[in-house]
């Protein structure tokens, strides 16, 4: 028996930001060029830094429209994408505050906030979408934070062949839908190892 067990799952959090993924692309890049322009507009920006800003929303425009694939088959692209437009939405923020504009800045500044979470978020989908199946309890992701439950606290786990309930001992229930669907050997050995260990807290 193996001394941990790690199943990657369809987390329902996880796919609503990545059915999201290309809205909150093309939102980022329309915020980016209408502060660009709007710049321009009243000569209060340096040329360079609008110019860069349009180039930036034009590339993140390009990959919306043209590269959609690109998000599903790198999601690390995604991610990388992602803290452009962070960085970038603080820029703005720095110079808007600069020129005297705070208020439009701090809505910048929240928006870079905003999208460094969602880079990181996306970064840990990319790498660790998975529960772990661990001899001291059982971790799995969650949108905020990652979370772990102690064996003491959990009533029981049933792992089927396209699921994994999670069920802990105030009756809160956890079921996930499994990305690849479990050989019969697989089911029986990860549910005998939730039944040793489960066992072995009581």
């Amino acid at each position: 028996m193996s001394s941990k067990y790690s199943l990657a799952i369809i987390h329902p959090s996880f796919e609503l930001l990545k059915n999201l993924c290309r809205l909150l692309h093309l939102i980022a890049a329309v915020f980016i060029a209408i502060n660009a322009l709007h710049q321009l507009a009243a000569h209060e920006g340096g040329k360079i830094i609008c110019y860069t800003q349009l180039v930036i929303a034009a590339d993140i425009l390009i990959l919306v429209f043209f590269g959609a694939g690109i998000f599903i088959a790198t999601p690390k692209i995604a991610v990388l994408f992602r803290v452009m437009e962070a960085f970038t939405f603080m820029g703005i923020f720095l110079t808007l505050v600069t020129d005297g504009h705070p208020l439009f800045g701090v809505i910048n500044f929240l928006l870079s906030v905003m999208y460094g979470f969602i880079a990181y978020r996306e970064w840990r989908i990319a790498n660790a979408e998975t529960i772990e199946l661990l001899p001291n309890g059982v971790r799995f992701p969650n949108f905020l934070s990652d979370a772990k439950i102690n064996w003491l606290h959990i009533k029981k786990v049933v792992a089927n062949y396209n699921s994994i309930l999670i069920e802990t001992v105030q009756d809160k229930k956890m079921e996930f839908e499994l990305r690849n669907n479990l050989k019969i050997e697989e089911l029986q050995q990860i549910n005998d190892f939730c039944t040793v260990h489960s066992q072995l807290s009581d």
